[in-house]
């Protein structure tokens, strides 16, 4: 298996702190008007040390919020200890190097080593994560390429951050992830492959496996094709259920899967939707979305029927003449007289606190390209970031967040 902690890691911090980049060069600043910029070179346990020292104050942020969404869905203290001994157990076995990088990370974050730990293993399921995803291929889009975009669902005061990375031994991949984490919640490679997720509620379930973000990254560090990166994901030891978005330039493809079981849906000459429950031919015996009352808790589950007919029904507005820009547009939907939680683009306030969504890309194979949205999609600009571009795209390298917003439009095409 490959080896999974970085070589080079470039975190974005948008919205939040100033803009902060971590390369795998030697400690550098810059200065590009309100925003710092690192280049960091070194060992694992180094990158992991730079990278908690960077983004200190939002994985901080994270673990707190982690935290108090523990207490709140009923995770005791020893609850969260037991989830993290399991996991580090799980790793030291599986992969030790990311136990060296959550390690240095924990110190020079001044965070808990166990509380990350805790976080990388339960995050999706006390924080929350779900989504509204798109696939389309073929004659279903403008160009004939195949594009992957996902609306990503959480509390919102979970810090989002980009990862742009060169892993010591896998391909090199741009994405988005919560500060702290070790994997992504989305993102494409060098070799033009995406790979998303949807969570999905199942009782096949483990702790002796690898959680949706960290299935993702591992991914994208291992996939040259679509095709190898649905054989990689279904290969894999998962720990929960998910739908994994599998795309590259030209094919693209769905993976349902619990901890033990998959199923495959290759996505040709169409656009289709997917969010929060099982769709798949014969995977619908592992759905426990309607049994498990704590699923109410998030707007998105609650609404995962509705939010898949809306996107599906846009989606076929569009056939034919789907391309960046116009998915883009579909993420940012918030229907005239629908309940906030019923929108794509998610906004509710659940045992008050705010949800909904926090981020969203979409992803062009045939570019190597990811458009970032870091925010509420509505209001947050699509910033364009290409897997070999070390440095924020004209014209988002300066100016106030009004002006990236102004210059938003040109950069979706």
């Amino acid at each position: 298996m490959k080896k999974t902690i970085l070589r080079l890691l470039m975190i974005i911090l948008i919205g939040v702190a100033p803009l902060a980049i971590l390369f795998n060069g030697e400690a550098e600043a810059e200065k590009n008007n309100d925003e710092s910029v690192l280049y960091l070179r070194g060992s694992h346990e180094e990158i992991g040390s730079q990278y908690g020292e960077q983004a200190k104050s939002q994985i901080q942020q994270n673990l707190s919020l982690f935290h108090t969404m523990a207490e709140q869905t009923g995770f005791t203290e020893e609850k969260l200890s037991e989830a993290a001994v399991e996991y580090e157990d799980f790793l030291i076995k599986a992969n030790p190097e990311m136990l060296e990088q959550l390690k240095a990370m924990a110190e020079s974050a001044e965070a808990d080593y166990r509380d990350l730990l805790a976080f990388n293993a339960l995050e999706e399921e006390i924080i929350g994560d779900g989504c509204t995803t798109v696939i389309a291929t073929g004659t279903a889009t403008q160009s004939g390429n195949a594009y992957y975009h996902k609306n990503r669902d959480a509390s919102r005061g979970a810090a989002q951050v980009v990862v742009q990375a060169d892993p010591e031994d896998g391909y090199s991949y741009i994405g988005i992830t919560s500060a702290g984490s070790t994997g992504l919640a989305m993102g494409v490679n060098e070799h033009g492959v995406s790979v998303g997720n949807n969570v999905l509620s199942t009782w096949d379930t483990s702790r002796s496996g690898y959680g949706n973000l960290t299935v993702i990254r591992m991914a994208l560090e291992a996939a040259a094709d679509a095709r190898e990166g649905v054989q990689f994901i279904e290969e894999l030891p998962r720990a929960s259920g998910s739908a994994y978005g599998v795309t590259d330039s030209e094919e693209g493809a769905w993976v349902e899967t619990t901890a033990n079981h998959s199923a495959v849906y290759w996505v040709v000459d169409e656009a289709m939707a997917h969010t929060n429950h099982y769709i798949l031919p014969g995977m619908e015996q592992f759905d426990t979305l309607t049994e498990n009352s704590s699923n109410e808790r998030w707007s998105w589950y609650v609404s995962t029927d509705e939010r898949l007919d809306r996107a599906q029904s846009l989606l076929d507005d569009q056939s034919g003449k789907l391309n960046v820009q116009r998915i883009v547009k579909i993420s940012e939907d918030q229907e005239p007289g629908l309940e906030s939680t019923y929108w794509i683009d998610s906004d509710a306030v659940i045992n008050g606190i705010p949800m909904g969504s926090v981020s969203a890309a979409t992803f062009d194979g045939s570019k190597k390209r990811m458009w970032s949205q870091l925010g509420q999609p509505s209001t947050a600009p699509a910033i364009p970031f290409d897997t070999d571009r070390p440095h924020i795209p004209e014209p988002f390298g300066s100016g106030s967040q009004s002006e990236r917003i102004e210059n938003t439009a040109a950069n979706r095409n």
